[in-house]
């Protein structure tokens, strides 16, 4: 595709992963692109080579304050906003695609269920499957090779020498369930378990290493007292993306709930162990990206790639199902696999 174009992928950071291989395939068909994301999903487009630009908006926005904030910075970025030739917008909700179309003017192809109007295409990613074949339906390219792109920079390599020990070390994150849009709590897996896990991975001879933001500080030290080793690293709060992507790559293996960093895994291409309650793997890894241990409910998985409402059956406990054996014997095996 030639001309100019703007894609779009505002939130959140393992989805706009999961968009990388899609947009990867549209640049290599030529054109200028420039790529719209809000503040989650801007460390994964500023890495993608052949962008011309990332532009940084307030996304998500919420209720009516949200959508004057985001109306004001369209309005204060418009001569930016115009003059492409089309959008492609991996959203289905009728707010976003609106607001680009107001913001840009341009044609578009979308994720939405039905066109808003005769300047929209669209590729519904309702349909089910694979959210990374949804997003190459909607860019309308052909992709051969899943796996997340995402570029580490020399500089984060250099910034964590030295943090971690000569023994093979595994990265673990404790925390999970939180994006820009919702929490949900019913993807996390308790510190009690991660500290058992840990407590095996040590008498292994493999040393731990604990990821995550600062609001997973707390779980994680939790899991690490628990456990009773003295020798883990705690990393939580104190990397960012592309530091914590620096991490994952000297270790041997990633354990943690469906998450941005289990997507920075697969893209880091290490070994990883997801553990799954309401979320589907098959919707959000491609084949042989990751080791899945799923909670085997029979109400799960029920959750999509919207924001969740929460249990419906008023359980809530599904990740509760994983013991901690299943989780350690599916990395035993990555392991002697790999």
């Amino acid at each position: 595709m030639s001309g100019s174009g703007l894609v779009v992928k505002t939130h959140a950071f393992g989805d706009a992963l999961l968009a990388t291989p899609a947009v990867a395939a549209l640049l290599a068909g030529g054109g200028d692109w420039c790529a719209l994301a809000g503040p989650s999903s801007f460390e994964v487009w500023r890495r993608l080579p052949g962008l011309s630009s990332v532009i940084r908006a307030p996304f998500p926005f919420r209720g009516l304050r949200g959508a004057l904030r985001l109306g004001c910075w369209a309005a204060g970025h418009c001569r930016r906003l115009r003059g492409f030739d089309c959008t492609v917008v991996f959203h289905a909700l009728p707010a976003v695609r609106r607001m680009v179309r107001a913001a840009t003017g341009a044609p578009s192809r979308s994720g939405g269920d039905s066109p808003l109007g005769p300047w929209e295409t669209v590729a519904p990613m309702s349909a089910g499957g694979f959210a990374g074949s949804l997003y190459a339906a909607v860019a309308g390219v052909e992709v051969s090779d899943f796996r997340p792109l995402f570029r580490i920079e020399d500089s984060e390599r250099r910034a964590v020498e030295g943090a971690l020990p000569s023994l093979p070390c595994i990265a673990v994150a404790p925390g999970g369930g939180r994006n820009p849009r919702d929490e949900v709590a019913e993807k996390r897996w308790p510190a009690e378990r991660f500290a058992a896990l840990i407590g095996r991975a040590a008498a292994s001879g493999l040393h731990v290493v604990l990821l995550g933001d600062s609001r997973d500080s707390c779980e994680a030290s939790k899991a690490a007292a628990l456990s009773g080793v003295a020798s883990v690293t705690d990393l939580t709060g104190r990397t960012g993306w592309g530091e914590a992507a620096a991490v994952m790559e000297r270790c041997v293996a990633f354990v943690g709930p469906d998450s941005g960093l289990a997507h920075l895994a697969c893209a880091v291409g290490i070994p990883a162990v997801v553990l799954f309650g309401p979320t589907d793997p098959a919707a959000l890894y491609a084949p042989g990206l990751v080791t899945s241990v799923v909670s085997g409910m029979p109400c799960a998985p029920c959750y999509s790639n919207n924001v969740f409402g929460g249990c419906r059956t008023g359980r809530g406990g599904c990740m509760l199902n994983i013991e901690p054996d299943m989780v350690w014997h599916a990395l035993e095996k990555t392991l002697d696999e790999d």
